[in-house]
């Protein structure tokens, strides 16, 4: 006879038992986390170095031939893409520009290593595209606020990152026993604590795993403040109901001392930060 999975060794609902599990794997630090892929942890590094140079960051991200045909397809996409179409990165670096070129290659290379298949793999994929939307929003409104930009992208990317860690734990755990409902609820309790346990273990900025849980300090109100914005604003964009004056009395708007001018120009972004989304998804 085979063993019983954790969901049915006793008498407590499927939820309460996955909930226990995972709940305490993370409160002692054991729970099972993807790595951070090698050029992805290069490539954040190349953010913080002043010296670094197109030749460099294109080396970083030929060491993995898979990344860089994806990054080359992503640049030629329509949201990228000039009057020519680009075929070698340094290239692509001349044309978009290193920030731009860390930006997609950090996004698709942290996308292959949390994206897997498998059951509920739809929430994985709806919650990385969430995230990718609120990351650009971020982007966008740190770079009108005068914020950190690239800290501000990187909190939208990996805002919601926990719920890929829930699901690929909950697929060793008898998942069809849990209702839709349920590993929703599972997912609304604990992505923001997994999430906050996988910055940490890549070690990231501090700043990214407290945006995270929402901890709130002197030092990265205005950062939670973007998140905010970005995240609403993010939501409001995925549903087609961008409009400028509910954008202009968004709370975390309003503390950013957005002008009516200023958000007027932030929702003209709205067609090609949609246009972003899809290229850097295909």
């Amino acid at each position: 006879m085979s063993e019983a999975s954790p969901l049915e060794k006793n008498e407590s609902t499927p939820y309460d038992v996955a909930y226990n599990c995972i709940r305490e794997e993370l409160d002692r630090g054991v729970i099972e986390l993807p790595l951070l892929p090698q050029v992805a942890s290069e490539v954040l590094a190349s953010t913080l170095d002043d010296k670094a140079n197109a030749l460099r960051l294109a080396s970083l991200i030929e060491k993995d031939q898979g990344l860089a045909t994806h990054i080359l397809r992503t640049v030629n996409s329509p949201a990228f893409r000039g009057s020519a179409e680009i075929v070698a990165l340094k290239q692509a670096i001349a044309r978009l520009g290193m920030e731009r070129i860390r930006e997609i290659a950090l996004t698709i290379s942290l996308r292959g290593s949390l994206l897997t298949s498998g059951v509920f793999e739809e929430k994985i994929e709806d919650a990385w595209t969430s995230g990718l939307r609120t990351a650009l929003w971020a982007k966008e409104i740190a770079r009108k606020s005068r914020k950190n930009v690239e800290v501000a992208y990187l909190c939208g990317l990996l805002h919601n990152v926990g719920v890929a860690v829930v699901i690929n734990r909950l697929r060793n755990l008898n998942p069809g026993a849990l209702s839709d409902l349920a590993v929703n609820k599972l997912i609304a309790a604990l992505a923001a604590d997994a999430g906050k346990t996988l910055v940490e273990q890549w070690q990231l900025p501090e700043s990214v795993s407290d945006c995270l849980v929402e901890e709130e300090n002197d030092s990265n109100r205005d950062l939670l403040m973007v998140l905010a914005a970005s995240k609403e604003i993010a939501i409001w964009h995925a549903d087609d109901d961008l409009d400028e004056e509910d954008v202009l009395m968004e709370d975390a708007i309003q503390y950013l001392n957005f002008y009516p001018d200023d958000v007027t120009e932030l929702v003209e972004l709205a067609p090609t930060i949609a246009e972003m989304v899809e290229g850097m998804t295909r």
